[in-house]
């Protein structure tokens, strides 16, 4: 963010029949501006809008002894306390290179009575340049390929105990069988293997 600043200053006087200025109660100065961005500067233009209370000190006696002299006439005076408002001129050029969003903030407004009657009221201009946020850049990346996980330790040797499971019922069957085969009665029994079932068959005795 850049700041640049700069300090104004005005007078005011008032009808004479109010007295003198004594003192300021509450000042308000608000900056508005239009921006024309040309080749050569910005240029900000536009007016500080002054509301001011402020209070008179009547038995001083107040004497104009000039005309080139800013007389405040439309002012609400009672008890000797006053509110007026005004408008000051902006007219300021700025570097070309400041872009982004331009604000104008008042600061250190101080006022002072001068010998003559008047009132002086100083203020400080500040400008605060705000840069543009840039909108992050999206890149489209590639999916990525599938990635294959070899099997956890504990699943193969689950995977490894089961095989030996399984064959090891395969032998108990066989041995079963075997005996059975050997078996000398009158029913003769075939080993029939499919799916690991065994189907049996009556023989036939001779006469």
């Amino acid at each position: 963010m850049t700041t640049h600043q700069w300090t104004l200053h005005e007078s005011f006087y008032f009808p004479a029949e109010y007295g003198a200025f004594a003192e300021s109660a509450e000042v308000k100065v608000t900056p508005g501006f239009t921006e024309d961005r040309t080749e050569e500067a910005v240029r900000l233009q536009g007016i500080y809008h002054i509301a001011a209370n402020v209070v008179f000190d009547a038995d001083k006696q107040v004497e104009l002894i000039t005309e080139d002299v800013l007389v405040i006439n439309d002012v609400e005076v009672e008890n000797s306390k006053g509110y007026f408002e005004y408008a000051v001129p902006l007219n300021v050029d700025l570097p070309v290179e400041l872009d982004g969003d331009l604000q104008l903030e008042v600061t250190d407004i101080k006022t002072s009575s001068q010998e003559d009657g008047g009132l002086k009221l100083e203020w400080t201009v500040h400008l605060k340049q705000e840069k543009p946020v840039q909108e992050p850049v999206v890149i489209d990346e590639e999916p990525a390929a599938p990635q294959f996980v070899a099997a956890s330790t504990s699943h193969m040797e689950f995977l490894a105990n089961a095989d030996r499971a399984v064959e090891q019922v395969n032998n108990e069957m066989e041995d079963f069988l075997l005996y059975i085969a050997e078996m000398d009665d009158d029913v003769t029994r075939k080993i029939f293997h499919s799916n690991n079932v065994f189907v049996e068959a009556e023989g036939q005795s001779s006469e």
